[in-house]
């Protein structure tokens, strides 16, 4: 059974996307950076699309040391 956190974040995650659909039907969203900030690697057409600006594995470690210092 969910809890009002999971909902929420359910609710959260619904309304980012439908938001960031309308903006790319729109094409409001720019490419990113043709290389990762990080590592400057290059990052994917589709993936600048979507306005990241980290490769994948630099995501990853990114997101990776935020779960490690949550608490």
């Amino acid at each position: 059974m969910a809890d009002e956190a999971d909902v929420a974040n359910d609710f959260i995650d619904t309304e980012v996307t439908r938001a960031l659909g309308r903006l790319r039907q729109a094409g409001e969203i720019k490419q990113g950076p043709k290389a990762c900030v990080e590592c400057d690697e290059a990052i994917p057409l589709a993936r600048r699309k979507l306005g990241f600006k980290f490769c994948v594995e630099c995501a990853e470690e990114i997101e990776r040391r935020k779960s490690l210092f949550a608490n």
